[in-house]
C-alpha cells in the first residue's frame, strides 16, 4: 500500500492547482480582505479548506452517483442559475464601503459566508470527479483509512495555502482601496453572473435533449 504522505502531496497539488484560477471563492476571500481586513479573509479561507475536503470525500465516494444525479434533475440546474444570478445582480450593485481599519462590530459571519459560498459552488464536486478520474491514469490509489485521511489532508492544506496567497495579494490591493475593491465587485459579480448563465443553458439543453 502507498504511503499516506504521498496521497497527502497528490491530494495537496490537484487542490492547489485547482484553486489558482479565479473562482467565486478566491474573488470573495480578496473582496473579504479589502473591504474589512485579513482576519476577515482567513475565516472564508478556513471555511472554504473545510468544504472542499468534504466534497473531495463526496466526489470519492459518490462521484458517479452525483454526476449521474446532476445530469438527469433539471430543476437542481436551474435552481443553481437563479442562485448564482441573483448572487451576481447583489453584488453588482452593490456600494462598496471598504476601510483599512479594523471594524469593531462585524455585521456578519465571515466563516458563514465562506460556508454558504463553498457549499454553493457547483463546480466544486465535478472538479473532483475529474480530478479523481486523473489521478487514477498515473496511481493506483486506494482510498481507504490512513490513505484517505493523508489525501483529504492535503487537499484541506492545498486549497489553505492557495487561498491565504489570495489574502497576501489583496495587502497590496489596499493600497488603491476604493478602486480595488470595486474592481473585485465587477469581477466577483462576472464571474458568479458567468456560472449561472453557464447553468441555465446547460439545463435548457437537458430539456432540449
Amino acid at each position: 500500500m502507498e504511503s499516506p504522505s504521498l496521497y497527502l502531496f497528490v491530494g495537496f497539488l490537484a487542490c492547489l492547482l485547482g484553486t489558482i484560477p479565479f473562482g467565486p471563492i478566491n474573488l470573495a476571500v480578496v473582496k473579504t480582505t479589502i473591504d474589512y481586513d485579513r482576519r476577515s479573509g482567513i475565516e472564508i479561507v478556513f471555511a472554504a479548506s473545510i468544504i472542499e475536503s468534504l466534497q473531495a470525500l463526496i466526489a470519492i465516494c459518490f462521484g458517479a452517483l452525483i454526476s449521474s444525479f446532476l445530469d438527469e434533475n433539471v430543476f437542481v440546474k436551474f435552481f443553481l442559475a437563479f442562485i448564482f444570478l441573483v448572487l451576481a445582480i447583489f453584488i453588482f450593485t452593490r456600494k462598496s464601503k471598504p476601510t483599512l481599519e479594523k471594524r469593531k462590530n462585524r455585521p456578519v459571519s465571515f466563516f458563514r459566508n465562506g460556508l454558504i459560498i463553498s457549499v454553493l459552488n457547483p463546480q466544486a464536486v465535478p472538479f473532483w470527479v475529474f480530478a479523481l478520474a486523473t489521478i487514477s491514469q498515473y496511481f493506483d490509489f486506494q482510498y481507504m483509512g490512513l490513505t484517505l485521511a493523508g489525501f483529504l489532508l492535503g487537499v484541506f492544506i492545498g486549497k489553505l495555502v492557495a487561498l491565504y496567497g489570495f489574502v497576501v495579494a489583496s495587502t497590496y490591493l489596499k493600497t488603491r482601496l476604493q478602486e480595488s475593491s470595486t474592481l473585485v465587485n465587477r469581477l466577483l459579480a462576472g464571474i458568479l453572473l458567468f456560472i449561472g448563465l453557464s447553468q441555465g443553458w446547460n439545463a435548457v439543453n437537458s430539456l432540449v435533449v
